[in-house]
């Protein structure tokens, strides 16, 4: 089964600021570019850990119910 997870990018002054919010995930890239890889391998690497853990992927969260701020 494909979700699809939130993820919001922030520029910041020199990196663009990545929030993962339904794993916890802050992390940042130099770019755009860069940003969504950092996004996806940080991703990636989280649902790795959970399955290895034998503990389920959460669903993703509904839009409404998240502060972009």
């Amino acid at each position: 089964m494909k979700n699809v997870y939130p993820v919001f990018f922030t520029q910041a002054k020199d990196v663009i600021l990545i929030e993962v919010p339904d794993f916890g995930i802050l992390t940042q890239g130099k770019n755009m570019n860069d940003a969504f890889d950092m996004a996806r391998d940080a991703m990636e690497l989280h649902c790795i850990s959970l399955e290895d853990a034998k503990e389920d992927i959460p669903l993703p969260s509904e839009l409404k119910t998240l502060n972009a701020s």
